[in-house]
């Protein structure tokens, strides 16, 4: 069964926000730590190749706050992919508490034409391991 790419953020003071929480934004911070780990690891973020990766659309569930001090641990995974676009789904997790989720549309570009290049059969077997199994 694949299982998701995992990785973990700490948490800093600045961020809280003026109620103490962390604030809205940082939980696409947390996402972005998340999909460029994964794209690293995988050979998608290769700009000295001529291609990176860039957000097409971002859905993002706040269900319960975050707190400083701590540890977030980002779990992601892939939820489809197309001939020029792919998906991940990612939970943002304190401890035992699921936080946020988070459900991202991302296209690979060529540096030079700024434009989506059809997904190449080795992003494809680099990216098998964390299919989502649903």
């Amino acid at each position: 069964m694949p299982a998701p790419f995992v990785t973990t953020q700490v948490l800093r003071y600045c961020d809280t926000d003026a109620i103490g929480h962390v604030n809205n934004a940082v939980y696409a911070v947390m996402c972005e730590a998340g999909r460029s780990e994964l794209a690293r690891a995988t050979g998608l973020l290769a700009p000295a190749e001529g291609h990176v990766v860039v957000i097409a659309r971002l859905e993002l569930d706040f269900l319960r706050e975050m707190n400083w001090p701590g540890e977030i641990r980002i779990e992601t995974e892939v939820a489809r992919i197309g001939t020029k676009s792919f998906d991940f789904r990612q939970r943002l997790w304190q401890g035992d508490v699921l936080t946020g989720r988070a459900l991202t549309v991302l296209a690979v570009i060529d540096t030079t034409t700024r434009r989506a290049v059809p997904f190449r059969d080795e992003w494809r077997a680099a990216l098998a391991p964390y299919m989502a199994a649903d």
